[in-house]
């Protein structure tokens, strides 16, 4: 084997492909968390690292997805956000209620890395 490929195979297999972030009309896989931020208004905006224009709903600030703390299930959602933010792990999936001000989140699921 030429010194070339073995160079082209060691490197194909130490690197990892990007991973792509893909949004549909209602749900985002695969997609890092870029901020996250808690306001006194009862909702935590989630910024992500997909296009989030696919999405049926209003994004608050135009650029955030909300988690609504008084939702059932939030301090779980958010404690799993903060992991996966800590860890820099990948979410994922982050699915929306559609037709939400603020694209409200429904539910969030991590597969294992």
């Amino acid at each position: 084997m030429s010194l070339l490929k073995s160079a082209v195979l060691g490197v194909s297999l130490f690197s990892t492909a990007p991973a792509w972030a893909a949004c549909a009309t209602n749900a985002c896989d695969d997609v890092a968390l870029q901020r996250i931020y808690v306001n006194t208004n009862g909702r935590t905006y989630i910024k992500i690292d997909a296009d989030i224009s696919p999405l049926n709903c209003t994004p608050a600030e135009g650029q955030f997805l909300s988690l609504l703390r008084s939702d059932t299930n939030s301090d779980n959602i958010y404690a799993m956000l903060l992991t996966l933010q800590t860890s820099r792990q990948r979410l994922s999936r982050i699915r929306i209620v559609e037709g939400t001000n603020g694209c409200n989140v429904a539910y969030v699921w991590q597969d294992q890395q």
